[in-house]
């Protein structure tokens, strides 16, 4: 994997139709979230509400990973998904994520050396925005990595 560009950024309030569930460890994560994402779609779908952006949430504490994955949506409430808002941060160490979702992890840890070495501690849940995230082989997927961040 190359090297990402990191860069320090405050991040707005995202409000996002979207839905949660928690798994118990990490691995679990990538046959959660697709599906969560199709689901969210379906309804968004079935109101003809645009797929806008997708985010997906991820918050780690000793019960497991809870995963938020939705689209950004300004409309009104929808049956099936909740309504989430994400909140802004003043602080949010970023970095982008080029290639497949099975080497993520990679950029991850990339972003949490340049958290530690800049003398920051992660705060909070992390997010992924999709940028681009079309193709079936995910060799032209761009993923923003977010943490949100404070001074050490």
């Amino acid at each position: 994997m190359s090297e990402i560009e990191i860069t320090e950024k405050t991040l707005p309030a995202v409000r996002l139709a979207a839905l949660t569930e928690t798994v118990a460890t990490q691995p679990e994560v990538a046959a959660v979230v697709g599906p969560l994402f199709d689901r969210v779609a379906d309804a968004l779908a079935a109101v003809d509400a645009s797929l806008a952006t997708p985010i997906a949430e991820y918050d780690m504490d000793e019960k497991g990973v809870r995963i938020t994955a939705g689209f950004v949506y300004d409309g009104p409430t929808l049956d099936g998904v909740d309504i989430v808002e994400l909140p802004a941060a003043a602080s949010a160490v970023s970095g982008v994520h080029r290639g497949e979702m099975a080497k993520i992890d990679q950029s991850w840890k990339a972003l949490y050396d340049a958290i530690t070495a800049r003398g920051l501690q992660a705060q909070g849940p992390c997010r992924e925005v999709y940028v681009r995230a079309e193709s079936e082989d995910q060799l032209d997927w761009i993923t923003e990595l977010q943490q949100p961040v404070a001074q050490g």
